[in-house]
């Protein structure tokens, strides 16, 4: 008896050796995680790069993860997956999520880490800051937007580059104007210094047979959007009695009110911020719990470690960032949750 196979053992095998077939062959379903344990899968891209995130933590962070993950009719945490996300942008937010209060750090030790390995890590996360603050905007987290943005200027002071017309492009064809309306007031300052010093192409992956500034001319052609706000930032340096050549976009003032030459030389530190027509000359609203050298920033900061204040939106209807109608007097206006990342999500597991 003991040489033969039960029925039962027989199915039993044939039905763990399909199943390891399977395991091989489809790319793994995430299961649920306990209710103990507090976290939650999140899968990222079209290869469903894993992350686990605190779910309490997660949900604070905004509505849109809150209505998709607290799903009341599981009873175990639901996972999802952003398929058009990156996960270099995604790993940025997680840890943003885990712990803000050390993220600025947390940045320059990776932008200082990848300037140590070579021209192709620093271009990565070059790019995943400037995901990560689009994806931000589409949140409405004010503080990480603006986080993202100091970063990218300290970024660019750091490398000492001039805007890629690439990046122009990529934010003026690839995105629409609510998320990515202050990354495009920057990169029209930078655009507009550049050309006046005489920039030079340094991103290794640029056009070397074309001229700087013949690259651009050929975008003022192309993009009517991009054209408009060039001469619109160029007219209000000359109304302001700047000196383009001398006003550098990669230099944030540690201050908003100034009485002195600074501002001839470097953008005030709430230029490019959320709060930016909030705060006007007065103190960055988070320059009390940021580090001394950096300006991180956010209209609903300071906040706790662990814990993040939630947006109270989850009631207004759903409104699409991505609406090339939108007017740049309604960007200070909270957007409730994104329609361009709820209409990303492919599935979620129970």
């Amino acid at each position: 008896m003991s040489g033969h196979l039960r029925p039962d053992m027989t199915s039993r095998r044939i039905s763990t050796i399909s199943r390891m077939t399977l395991d091989k062959e489809l790319p793994p379903t995430p299961e649920p995680e306990q209710d103990n344990s507090g976290l939650t899968t999140i899968l990222i891209g079209p290869k469903k790069r894993r992350f686990k995130v605190n779910c309490q933590l997660l949900c604070d962070v905004s509505p849109f993860f809150q209505e998709r993950i607290e799903d009341p009719f599981h009873s175990q945490t639901v996972s999802l997956w952003l398929p058009s996300e990156s996960p270099a942008m995604f790993g940025l937010f997680v840890e943003w999520v885990h712990s803000p209060d050390t993220f600025s750090v947390y940045l320059d030790d990776v932008i200082t880490s990848a300037q140590k390995k070579g021209d192709k890590e620093s271009l990565d996360i070059h790019w995943a800051i400037i995901h990560l603050h689009l994806f931000a905007s589409q949140l409405s987290l004010g503080y990480l937007q603006d986080a993202s943005i100091d970063a990218i200027q300290d970024l660019y002071l750091k490398y000492d580059w001039d805007v890629p017309p690439k990046l122009v492009a990529y934010l003026y064809t690839e995105c629409e104007t609510g998320p990515s309306i202050r990354l495009r007031r920057w990169a029209v300052a930078m655009v507009a210094f550049c050309l006046a010093v005489g920039g030079q192409p340094k991103f290794s992956d640029q056009d070397l047979a074309t001229s700087y500034p013949m690259q651009f001319q050929s975008l003022f052609q192309t993009l009517p959007e991009f054209s408009a706000d060039y001469t619109q930032h160029m007219e209000n340096m000359k109304e302001s009695g700047h000196d383009v050549q001398l006003k550098n976009p990669q230099l944030r003032i540690s201050a908003n009110k100034l009485c002195n030459n600074k501002r001839l030389f470097g953008f005030r530190e709430c230029s490019f911020h959320s709060h930016r027509s909030a705060v006007g000359e007065g103190l960055c609203p988070h320059a009390v719990v940021r580090a001394p050298s950096r300006a991180m920033s956010a209209p609903d900061l300071p906040r706790p470690r662990w814990r993040h204040r939630r947006h109270d939106s989850s009631n207004n209807p759903p409104r699409s960032l991505f609406s090339r109608n939108s007017h740049r007097d309604d960007e200070e206006k909270p957007p409730s949750i994104p329609h361009s990342i709820a209409s990303s999500i492919m599935s979620k597991f129970s």
